[in-house]
């Protein structure tokens, strides 16, 4: 069952104003009391960011509805609406004022807050989460979920934990939302942001602390994207996509065995569309540096020998130096990891400021579990001298597709299949942010994205499902079969 968040902010009085508006400071309007003059009441000044949920604001002049000849402004953009209302999947603080002939309304505030998954966990000791990674300044929040032994704290035991911050480890205070979760009301330290920049965080509890695995929380000026908008949300089957994954060097001399088979994969009718393909490149000029030193593709090559490709980030193709040897377990490969259904599906939106991407991948699902989301970024046409052991010496050789640039799905360790996003149940959707900065070296006009899900099946987490966009800021519907 879908579930709905409803909160008050702490300061939400400080947010809004009742000179000339009724209605603020509750989510479930009021009666006008005043028939004199020029009124404005909404029905709900807290909402959820759920795209149903709907503040709807009434024109009142003398105690009569002029509703109909009033307008709704946008306070930051000073931009009408076509309605008086208001609904929105983008949690945060918005501000509207009304017209009515020569009578503007005061400011009125709406918070809007998201979905948050409250429930309990499978785990031991104390652990700290965020409702979301990515906010923008001055306008959206991440909540704290703090949770001990699986539960999240409530509002006294809430009131105990510590929060500090990881650079300087002082303790940090914050405002707090009042979040009813199936029918449960907790409070939560929320953060907004005034400025651009990151900041991580650890809490401590008891006698436990999350030191060592701090959360971060990046704040932005851009605007985020929202959440797609679903077009069929009772489907849950999904078309199907296989992820490969290309490990090579412009130094191998073998590798254009694979290259080619690639190549005439691209332009296979029954095959094109049934995969995903990524390019890692080890001891080149298109090599991907991890943080900490190493090379991704030596962490993704799990025998050391190239070129070597692996499926779905799990398992490696049984690929000798041949073209259509390589062809045939590419083929193969997709059909038996086809064989039984996407277990989710992906819709991507995008927002590219300067060298600054923001993604938001939204992630459905068919089986209850625990899933994971991965976002690369990948660049094509990128041209260097490969080294050819092969008979073909065509010129598609030496332009090298698909190339993994950013690789934004580390949870752990070697572990690349995706950042973990929890339990999601059937038919449910859960949301990830990733933020990525472009090297200005790169031809925007040339890279795009490919995200991916994850999660167990039969004891081994593997990709269940993978999706590409066309551009860095074009999005990806739900593909429903």
């Amino acid at each position: 069952m879908r579930k709905f968040i409803y909160a008050l902010v702490a300061l939400l009085a400080a947010f809004t104003t009742t000179s000339c508006l009724y209605g603020v400071g509750t989510d479930e309007g009021a009666d006008v009391e005043d028939t004199s003059g020029f009124k404005v009441e909404v029905s709900a000044t807290v909402i959820s960011a759920n795209g149903e949920d709907t503040a709807v604001f009434r024109a009142l002049y003398n105690g009569e509805d002029v509703s109909s000849e009033a307008t709704l402004y946008d306070n930051a953009t000073n931009s009408p609406y076509p309605t008086m209302s208001f609904s929105t999947e983008m949690a945060g603080r918005y501000q509207f004022y009304v017209v009515w002939g020569e009578y503007r309304s005061e400011v009125i505030g709406i918070t809007v807050f998201q979905p948050m998954d409250l429930s309990d966990k499978d785990e031991q000791g104390l652990s700290v989460s965020l409702s979301t990674n990515l906010i923008q300044v001055g306008k959206q929040y991440a909540a704290f979920i703090i949770r001990y032994d699986g539960k999240v704290l409530e509002p006294e035991e809430m009131a105990k934990a510590k929060i500090y911050n990881a650079e300087t480890n002082s303790g940090v205070a914050f405002e707090t939302v009042a979040v009813n979760y199936n029918g449960k009301d907790y409070v939560l330290p929320a953060y907004y942001a005034n400025k651009a920049g990151q900041r991580s965080y650890w809490v401590s509890y008891k006698t436990k602390n999350t030191r060592e695995t701090p959360v971060t929380i990046t704040a932005v000026t851009a605007e985020v994207p929202a959440r797609p908008v679903d077009p069929e949300p009772s489907k849950t089957e999904f078309v199907h996509r296989t992820l490969f994954t290309q490990l090579t060097g412009t130094w191998c001399g073998y590798c254009p065995n694979m290259i080619e088979a690639f190549h005439r994969m691209f332009e296979d009718e029954q095959y094109k569309d049934r995969f995903v393909h990524t390019a890692v490149h080890n001891g080149d000029q298109f090599a991907v540096k991890l943080p900490d030193g190493r090379d991704l593709a030596n962490v993704l090559n799990t025998i050391g020998a190239y070129p070597f490709t692996i499926a779905n980030l799990s398992y490696g193709l049984n690929t000798p130096n041949s073209v259509e040897a390589n062809i045939a377990a590419i083929m193969g490969t997709i059909e038996s990891t086809q064989e039984t259904p996407a277990r989710a599906g992906i819709a991507v939106r995008t927002s590219l400021k300067d060298n600054m991407l923001l993604v938001r991948a939204s992630v459905k699902v068919n089986e209850d579990g625990e899933y994971a989301v991965g976002a690369w970024l990948v660049e094509s046409g990128l041209y260097a001298p490969q080294s050819n052991y092969t008979e073909n010496k065509e010129s598609y050789i030496d332009i090298h597709e698909n190339v993994v640039r950013i690789a934004n799905s580390n949870a752990s360790g070697s572990n690349f299949r995706g950042l973990p996003m929890g339990h999601i149940s059937k038919g449910e959707t859960a949301d990830q942010l990733f933020i990525m900065e472009l090297d200005r070296k790169w031809k925007v006009e040339n890279c795009h994205l490919v995200l991916f899900v994850s999660t167990t099946i039969k004891n081994q987490q593997t990709v269940t499902n993978a999706v590409q966009t066309a551009s860095l800021t074009s999005g990806v519907e739900f593909e429903y079969k």
